[in-house]
């Protein structure tokens, strides 16, 4: 951490022996001024609305290590809190300064100041640049726009889809991701060398330790599966190119996550939805993930509660998102084998002799005892629904295809979940999913006229009890490979899959195999708009 911070005007006396622990690798000295030039900035101002930086220095075998980046990010979470409202200043300052040459330009554009242009302050005969980065009022860190939306909802059916919670910031909640003014004093094949040196050679732009904790209280605060904080990135050096936005997403524990469906589908819907952007696409960059997301302006003609394809026509809070995701296959686990019988062993411990909500027929609780008949060590009555079981790539999910009626017969059930987690074969989520029969009050047999609505082609259900979630509401990258799986069975490139749990929700898969893709649809209705009064 930096050794020094602008104090109040009679600091009190501080004992460095007693302060700091372990040795000093690196430290930032700075004062405050009135003005940035070579003579304000030799003696310190405590009133002065300027910071100054003077030095960044890390001892020399630390360097390419990270550490002064660390150092930098830390050093200004802290000027932010001193400069806050419950801060100890009782003169606020405006923005950070400070000169650079060429060469360190990428490092500090990276870890969130601008580049003004060349200085007027010379030392030697190497030219210098004046950087700034401005420091956040209370104003702006008390206002963020936030939206609770329900995504993969079938607008037919209030209550119905994945919520998550959405709040847009205007910058990075550890500061702005830097870049060069575009009234700097920079020709184009210089800023290009720079920008080119920030890519490349410059560690990626860091959240600050006090923008993680934050987003953490927000997302425990929003209590949803999963919040997504969104802010705009630079502009590309295409206009043509879609508006470009950083994502990140937190549990309601607080933890975080490199990647959602269900919260960059909301995510969407807010920016292209409500017109944040202009244009119909948006990108987004996860940790880890370049997303794609594309407003669908003409959406199919709306579906009643029975069918898939939910549109926005007669809600004008919803949005219809499609988003690009990887293809997974399933590979099937032979039958007969250790692990097939390991995972129906399983099944009949999370499904079996629990008990039954009262609303079930007795008739159905007859056909449930029969399906799970634990005195059949063969499985014979339980193998006769189950059609295949297989793994998805990198054996993240475990894959359940049942007969209609096995599928039928598991609603109304109180599952153990525990015993879902029972199989180590997999490390994630229990998928279990049946064809949409013919017959099935969710599916329609029509045509693909003009004006038909379009039919539900498979059902699933999602568990996660090894995440944490006992029946996700609706899950958008089990599609990734529920979408391929039914599309081969079944003999089409597009397919809708309707996920049954308590709320519901509505997925359509459109199937390209030779890119390897899955194109995940559907949509995002908000519920909720607001301004979040949490500071940073």
């Amino acid at each position: 951490t930096s050794s020094s911070v602008s104090r109040p005007v009679k600091p009190a006396p501080i004992n460095l022996q007693q302060t700091l622990k372990g040795r000093i690798i690196g430290y930032i000295c700075s004062t405050r001024c009135s003005s940035f030039t070579e003579e304000a900035m030799k003696s310190h101002v405590a009133t002065g609305k300027i910071l100054g930086i003077h030095s960044v220095v890390v001892e020399e075998k630390y360097r390419n290590f990270g550490v002064a980046s660390a150092m930098i990010q830390d050093y200004l979470s802290a000027m932010e809190r001193l400069n806050s409202k419950e801060g100890i200043l009782k003169v606020k300052m405006d923005k950070i300064v400070l000169i650079a040459k060429k060469n360190l330009l990428a490092f500090y554009i990276k870890n969130g100041f601008r580049a003004m242009g060349l200085s007027s302050i010379v030392h030697g005969k190497e030219q210098w640049f004046e950087l700034e980065r401005k420091l956040p009022t209370d104003e702006d860190a008390n206002k963020h726009k936030c939206f609770l939306l329900d995504s993969f909802a079938d607008v037919a059916k209030e209550g119905s889809g994945n919520p998550a919670g959405v709040v847009l910031l205007d910058k990075s909640p550890g500061g702005d991701v830097g870049e060069v003014t575009t009234n700097s004093s920079f020709d184009d094949e210089e800023l290009d060398d720079i920008m080119d040196d920030a890519d490349d050679n410059a560690p990626a732009p860091v959240i600050s330790p006090r923008g993680v904790e934050w987003m953490a209280a927000v997302a425990k605060e929003f209590n949803q599966s999963e919040t997504a904080f969104i802010w705009p990135l630079p502009s590309e050096a295409s206009t043509a190119s879609p508006a470009a936005y950083a994502i990140r997403y937190y549990t309601r524990s607080g933890m975080e996550v490199d990647l959602c469906g269900h919260a960059t589908l909301a995510s969407a819907a807010v920016l292209l939805g409500t017109k944040q952007v202009d244009g119909n696409n948006v990108t987004f960059y996860a940790k880890n993930d370049k997303l794609q997301a594309e407003l669908i302006v003409s959406p199919p003609s709306p579906p009643s509660s029975t069918t898939a394809a939910s549109s926005s026509n007669n809600n004008s809070n919803a949005s219809r998102i499609a988003m690009d995701f990887p293809w997974k296959n399933v590979s099937l686990i032979p039958a007969g084998g250790e692990d097939h019988k390991a995972v129906l062993n399983m099944l009949s411990n999370a499904f079996f002799g629990t008990s039954i909500k009262a609303e079930v027929e007795s008739d159905l609780r007859a056909k449930f005892c029969a399906f799970f008949n634990p005195k059949d060590q063969s499985h014979t009555l339980f193998s006769q629904h189950i059609l295949g079981i297989g793994t998805t790539d990198v054996k993240e999910d475990l894959f359940i295809e049942l007969t209609e009626e096995g599928f039928d017969l598991l609603d109304g059930i109180k599952v153990d979940y525990s015993a879902l987690s029972e199989w180590l074969g997999y490390s994630r989520g229990v998928i279990i999913c049946c064809v949409a029969g013919k017959d099935s009050p969710e599916a329609e047999n029509g045509s693909k006229r003009p004006g038909c609505k379009p039919t539900v082609d498979f059902r699933s259900r999602f568990f996660g009890p090894k995440v944490g979630i006992d029946e996700d509401p609706v899950t958008g990258s089990a599609h990734c490979s529920l979408g391929p799986y039914f599309g081969t069975k079944l003999g089409k490139k597009v397919v809708i899959g309707k996920q049954e749990s308590e709320r519901g929700g509505l997925v359509e898969c459109i199937l390209k195999k030779e890119e390897g893709r899955v194109c995940i649809v559907g949509t995002a209705v908000m519920t909720i708009s607001g301004m979040l009064s949490m500071p940073i």
